[in-house]
């Protein structure tokens, strides 16, 4: 079980989802025992019993399929991507920022500019 351990919340919704699917089957199964008890008609217990373990079967592979999946989905390449995580420093928009003395806060720019008008 160590390949489902990174993905807990994965692991915890897969197992909850086919404990249901197969605890109503099993129900739904006995019901229908029951119902076939008290009603005499026989015909079907063994396909019901076939369908029940079919069923379960089934859960129980695409519980396992779905664990397996890869969770990460992989994306394309977008052409010029690479210049986002390249960094050249002609390229750098905050070089114009760098050789300035003292930059200013959007307050002292508001009081500079109504000491001007």
């Amino acid at each position: 079980m160590t390949w489902a351990v990174p993905d807990t919340k994965k692991f915890i919704k897969g197992i909850l989802i086919t404990a249901i699917i197969i605890l109503i089957t099993i129900y739904l199964h006995s019901e229908y025992l029951s119902w076939s008890e008290i009603s005499g008609n026989s015909k079907f217990i063994t396909s019901s019993y076939i369908v029940k373990n079919l069923i379960i079967l089934i859960s129980l592979i695409s519980l396992y399929l779905y664990l397996r999946k890869p969770s990460k989905k992989i994306y394309p390449k977008v052409k010029g991507e690479e210049k986002i995580y390249t960094k050249n420093s002609n390229e750098d928009y905050f070089d114009k920022f760098r050789n300035k003395e003292k930059l200013k806060t959007k307050a002292e720019q508001i009081l500079e500019k109504d000491g001007k008008d």
